[in-house]
């Protein structure tokens, strides 16, 4: 599927083309954006502080949080771009991976419990040394569509009921990416835009060495990380439970999966695994679920062995498997956190 390789086509005409096919690019505005420090807070050993900025032609602001250890030494800390995910939920963002100054938010213990083994990522990275930013992407959280602009039939999804939110936001996504797609870009080329500007304001963090700087993701955040790869150059990367080829999403997965693995016209330059590989020769870890219900065994494990040509005659690929479902295990997280030790 595609007219790249992996293997064969230059490292930077396929990052070109998959931009292109996003309707995305990885021009920034020239003057870099300096967020606002809003409240800041120490607890469990994490300093926090909330920082918002707006994005070029975007009207509501972008809200994130900016975490460290505490008890900090001299000198610049490694830092990690933490992408929250889908989850089915688009009233909270950042909030899904990260407790702010209020700790967890209403409602966000029971998505943990069942999506994140009840932890909080962003603590677990913490906890490991990185200084962590996570901010809010179009359409969740700060970034989100109110009830009162949402359209009739996104409300009628959710039979008019404003306690309803997610029911109408889910069926509003389809009306997004319609959107997107008819002004020539796509859900995922928007977001993949707000999540350059937060890079781009990470480096400038200080406290942060602009030169360590890695990005990792869960499902709908995974998809983040590797469209992120396509467009910037990171220190290192992980990928986890958001994995497998185009064919095997198509066959009976794709209404599982978001439109931010889902674009028109990608499918034509190349297949998943060479959007996620399109960073080589950054460190990469791939974290795949076996019983995972959004995908084949068998498009996953054909997605791990494109993977492992395009990284061919390296060490920066690692691949891992767990025993369980759609899910960022404990397990999961704490692989993750001694990968990133060793690589950033």
């Amino acid at each position: 599927m595609g007219t790249h390789s992996g293997v064969n086509c230059p490292r930077s005409a396929l990052r070109t083309d998959i931009l292109q096919a996003l309707g995305a690019s990885d021009d920034l505005p020239q003057d870099l954006l300096e967020p606002e420090y809003g409240p800041t807070w120490t607890r469990d050993g994490i300093d926090g502080v909330e920082l918002t900025w707006t994005v070029p032609d975007q009207s509501t602001a972008t809200e994130a949080w900016f975490l460290k250890p505490a008890t900090t030494c001299s000198g610049d800390l490694p830092a990690v771009l933490l992408m929250h995910g889908h989850d089915g939920t688009k009233f909270y963002g950042k909030e899904k991976v990260a407790d702010g100054p209020d700790g967890p938010a209403p409602g966000i213990p029971e998505l943990r419990k069942h999506a994140y083994d009840g932890r909080s990522v962003a603590a677990g990275l913490v906890a490991a040394g990185f200084a962590v930013l996570v901010h809010d992407a179009f359409p969740w959280g700060s970034r989100r569509i109110r009830w009162d602009e949402m359209p009739e039939r996104a409300r009628k999804a959710a039979d008019m009921d404003e306690r309803r939110y997610e029911a109408a936001a889910r069926e509003h996504e389809h009306g997004l990416a319609k959107v997107a797609a008819l002004t020539g870009s796509s859900l995922a080329g928007q977001v993949l835009h707000e999540d350059l500007v937060a890079l781009n304001v990470l480096r400038s963090l200080p406290g942060v060495d602009p030169s360590r700087i890695a990005t990792t993701g869960f499902s709908g955040g995974g998809a983040r990380v590797t469209h992120l790869l396509a467009a910037a150059d990171v220190t290192a990367a992980v990928v986890t439970a958001m994995t497998s080829t185009f064919i095997d999403i198509a066959d009976g997965h794709a209404d599982d999966t978001t439109w931010l693995m889902i674009t028109p016209g990608l499918p034509a330059v190349c297949d998943w695994p060479d959007v996620v590989a399109s960073g080589f020769p950054t460190p990469l870890l791939v974290q795949f679920a076996r019983d995972d219900t959004h995908f084949g065994i068998e498009g996953m494990r054909d997605a791990e062995a494109a993977l492992e040509r395009a990284y061919a005659g390296t060490e920066a690929l690692v691949t891992q498997w767990f025993s369980h479902g759609h899910q960022f295990s404990t397990e999961m997280q704490d692989e993750v956190a001694l990968w990133l030790q060793r690589h950033v």
